[in-house]
């Protein structure tokens, strides 16, 4: 099981943000993202994918057809 909140740690300091840096690029309290890493809150799917683009992370998935699904191409379509 991926704990999200270690992924989004993980996005972070791969990309070389504070919490500080990547709570300015999405309008967000710094100790919003220290939730989120902590697993004390849950970040939407749409905040998710905002991150993912911000620290240049590619996330796929496979559909219910075995099909996959870039789910950056789909943050485009959302107009983040």
């Amino acid at each position: 099981m991926i704990m999200i909140g270690i992924l989004l740690k993980n996005m972070r300091l791969s990309a070389g943000l504070t919490q500080k840096d990547l709570a300015h690029k999405l309008n967000l309290a710094y100790n919003t993202i220290s939730s989120y890493e902590r697993e004390n809150s849950q970040a939407d799917f749409e905040t998710i994918l905002q991150i993912a683009k911000i620290c240049n992370y590619e996330f796929k998935i496979l559909d219910k057809n075995n099909h996959l699904i870039d789910l950056n191409d789909m943050a485009k379509d959302m107009d983040f």
